[in-house]
């Protein structure tokens, strides 16, 4: 379905003088048709390694000349059935199945050309002279010269801060999705931590957590196991997860992103797995009571920076140091989106905006353990709405 509001689309569109939006990531074209294939990932087409799975989509400030698809022929039946919101769909390539070719047998049969059949569109729809922007970052200069050699009278733009300045409020079904998301993500961290185990390695407990993904109706985006202290000098980031075994005494981190139809939770908890040192229960009292407090904080209204300082502010008196240069982010689709609360990012939090809020200290002793507690929430007229509050910040749960 549709979810945003075109109006505003048009808007932002218009006020940075763009005729149309060419999406090309996954996450850019699925926030703005709500649709995609995982076979359209972007890898090569098996016949051909010159040539890349790609779906695009075109979105005109104009909303009377129709946005567009634009998918690889292997997709027909797929969007057919999904059927987005878009209605223009066109297709490149001769399909995956040999019986669509017009040769079954020819060993070099054509890969197609997405570009040409986006330009086509463009063409059609008298965009070709206007300004066309594309997401720079993520559709590679072999095919955003292949576009520009097709439409040499265009001028071609960076359409990153529009998308976000559009995806960073989100709408009615956004915030459905979410909250299924976060209620989902929040019962598969604890349902993983009661399975938690001694002598379980940190790789054996985030497969765990993927089990429970599928169990739960939710898709598995990612998830950071983490016990300690382990012996470990973290100054440059923690390592991935591996075969530390889990010992009574130990903390148990674990930074968890489940999904529901496209939208993240993303929630982090540090527990105590047996009855820790009192330096630890003291650093995980610490640290729950900064995230208490920016709960406070976080309003609309707020500057991200103001939001960043006033947490920096904290750390004078509480003996620990911040670790991240970061309070928190937006969450969408990607785990990390604008607006990040942070002191270069002024932007003015608003209602209908999701972000997190994770302020992170380190406890070192026997090595180094970053404490950190991550919650999700939605700004209101008013104040926020807890997404993650299912989820204890407990040390024991």
């Amino acid at each position: 379905m549709q979810l945003f509001d075109y109006s505003r689309a048009t808007h932002i569109m218009k006020s940075a003088g763009i005729d149309i939006i060419l999406a090309s990531s996954r996450h850019g074209v699925e926030y703005l048709s709500d649709y995609y294939h995982p076979v359209s990932d972007q890898f090569y087409v098996l016949w051909d390694t010159e040539a890349t799975h790609m779906t695009l989509v075109g979105l005109p400030a104009d909303e009377s000349r129709e946005p567009f698809i634009v998918a690889g022929a292997s997709e027909s039946t797929t969007i057919g059935i999904m059927d987005p919101w878009i209605k223009d769909r066109r297709f490149w390539g001769p399909g995956y199945y040999i019986q669509t070719w017009d040769n079954p047998l020819d060993p070099n049969p054509p890969s197609g050309d997405a570009m040409e059949v986006a330009a086509n569109a463009l063409k059609e729809k008298g965009l070709d002279r206007g300004t066309i922007a594309i997401e720079k970052r993520f559709l590679g200069s072999k095919y955003s010269e292949r576009l520009q050699e097709l439409l040499p009278n265009a001028t071609f733009v960076d359409a990153e801060d529009a998308l976000w300045q559009l995806r960073m409020i989100k709408c009615d079904e956004e915030i459905r999705r979410f909250r299924i998301a976060c209620e989902l993500g929040s019962k598969i961290w604890l349902d993983t931590v009661h399975e938690a185990e001694e002598g379980m390695t940190q790789s054996e407990l985030q497969s765990v957590f993927k089990r429970l993904c599928v169990e739960n109706g939710a898709d598995y985006e990612r998830a950071y196991m983490i016990f300690g202290p382990a012996g470990l000098d973290l100054s440059n980031g923690s390592p991935a997860s591996g075969d530390v075994e889990l010992k009574k005494g130990m903390f148990i981190r674990i930074d968890g992103q489940a999904k529901y139809k496209g939208y993240i939770c993303n929630l982090s908890r540090i527990v105590g797995f047996g009855e820790v040192s009192d330096s630890l229960a003291k650093a995980h009292a610490v640290e729950k009571w900064l995230v208490e407090r920016m709960m406070e904080e976080m309003k609309p209204g707020i500057k991200c920076s103001d939001l960043r300082q006033t947490e920096l502010d904290l750390y004078d008196d509480i003996g620990y140091p911040p670790v991240i240069p970061y309070t928190g982010h937006g969450v969408g689709r990607v785990v990390h989106e604008p607006p990040c609360i942070a002191l270069n990012d002024h932007t003015v939090l608003q209602p209908n905006m999701v972000e997190t809020l994770e302020p992170t200290i380190c406890h070192s002793e026997g090595g180094d353990m970053f404490i950190s507690i991550e919650d999700q929430f939605l700004i209101t007229n008013d104040g926020i709405e807890w997404l993650t509050e299912p989820a204890p910040m407990d040390l024991y749960v």
